[in-house]
């Protein structure tokens, strides 16, 4: 069965999409897990428990002209990796653990650069340290962003923040934890949604991705709040140890959100939002830096009218304030929390100028393109894993983490 697609005016299915067969022991895993869910949501309440771990073969779509690798798979023993950035000043890769530990790679070597393992809440899967950036004047000052949960009691109600932070690395490449300095501190009400994506867009300007503040069905309406910063994208100029907002004295950028944890912004200023959905449809959002927007929930999920009962709409939802996601993909076969990726512009050619994204449970990636004006999507294969975040090595390869630890490097095969 095809997986069930919709679509903004501006989009249309490729023909050249191949169907790839899961391996039996992966497909059958996938339909244990999403048979598990009841809504078919990986991030759903705050009492939901993750699946078992399942990973399988990397099975790509052989017109791509790629192959699958296993990385840093004899140098760490990662928990859960969900993001990489290239070093401004010198050739290394610093790889981001929900865990709280950041490393850096130099091809030869791997070391621990920042231990925040015991700033952080680990309670829930979704918590832990979830973004970071080298600052625009790094090279001058030695300052980063960090993003990340707070520690807390695992007991009871929630009572751990989401929190924006500075630190100096210094002169020896470390993290100085004597230099963090508190910025923001956000309220959750709920220990997932949490977001919390970090992303420079240049001129000291950085984005925040911050999630609806969860359990299921936003239930103090936080995504149509525009007053509220959860369930939004932040925009804030970062300078001398200070954030300030940036458009009209406000720094809520973009609301109507549920959990806009990974995003990217493409050389033409274009913001690409995956936002994980709920029962039924996981969406792509592609919006501008410089307008706001409302993206729908929770009044919608996808195209469709959210059903705060289970249910799931097959009729659009059209409204005229809202911005219609560039695609939504239904929880079929396997599929249940996208993930999302980046604008490719270097690494294997044949991927360059799309955006990718995956899915958390069915392992799937996919690339968007545009041709005379009208966006199509392609699977590029299967991951075999759990995808939770995209990254790239310093020779531009593609890197998928999973869940599990496992980083998987796809590049392009000469043979």
């Amino acid at each position: 069965m095809p997986m069930q697609l919709q679509m903004s005016p501006g989009f249309k299915p490729t023909l050249k999409t191949k169907v790839i067969v899961l391996s039996k022991p992966f497909f059958l895993a996938l339909i244990m897990i999403t048979s598990s869910l009841s809504a078919g949501c990986i991030f759903q309440d705050d009492s939901f428990e993750w699946p078992e771990l399942v990973e399988g073969d990397c099975d790509l779509n052989e017109d791509y002209k790629l192959k699958c690798t296993k990385f840093l798979d004899n140098y760490a023993d990662f928990e859960t990796p969900v993001a990489s950035f290239i070093h401004p000043d010198v050739d290394e890769l610093w790889i981001l653990d929900l865990s709280g530990f950041i490393r850096a790679w130099d091809e030869s070597s791997l070391r621990i650069v920042a231990d925040l393992s015991d700033m952080i809440s680990r309670c829930h899967t979704e918590q832990g340290l979830l973004g970071f950036s080298f600052t625009d004047d790094f090279t001058n000052t030695g300052t980063v962003l960090v993003s990340y949960v707070e520690e807390g009691p695992c007991d009871g109600p929630n009572e751990s923040d989401l929190v924006l932070v500075s630190a100096t690395i210094d002169e020896f490449g470390f993290l100085d934890k004597s230099s963090i300095s508190v910025l923001w501190e956000i309220e959750q009400p709920y220990r997932n949604h949490n977001g919390g994506s970090l992303q420079s867009i240049g001129n000291n300007q950085y984005l925040w991705g911050i999630g609806d503040g969860g359990d299921a069905n936003d239930p103090h309406d936080n995504g149509q709040d525009n007053a509220s910063y959860l369930g939004t994208m932040l925009l804030f100029s970062f300078d001398q140890d200070t954030i300030n907002p940036v458009l009209d004295d406000s720094y809520v950028l973009h609301y109507g959100l549920r959990n806009p944890w990974k995003f990217d912004l493409d050389a033409e200023g274009r913001l690409w939002i995956a936002d994980v959905g709920q029962k039924c449809w996981e969406e792509i959002n592609m919006v501008s830096i410089t307008q706001s927007s409302n993206l729908g929930w929770s009044e919608r999920e996808g195209f469709y009218s959210f059903d705060s009962s289970g249910g799931c709409h097959d009729e659009a939802n059209h409204n005229d304030e809202m911005v219609d996601p560039i695609i939504a993909y239904s929880h079929e076969n396997g599929n249940c929390s996208v993930t999302g990726g980046f604008w490719i512009d270097r690494g294997p050619e044949l991927l360059r100028d799309g955006y990718l994204y995956g899915d958390f449970c069915s392992g799937s990636i996919w690339l968007l393109t545009s041709e005379n004006g009208f966006w199509s999507e392609e699977l590029i294969g299967i991951s075999g894993s759990m995808v939770v975040g995209f990254g790239q090595d310093l020779n531009g390869d593609l890197l998928i983490f999973s869940w599990g630890g496992k980083i998987t490097k796809i590049s392009s095969d000469s043979n």
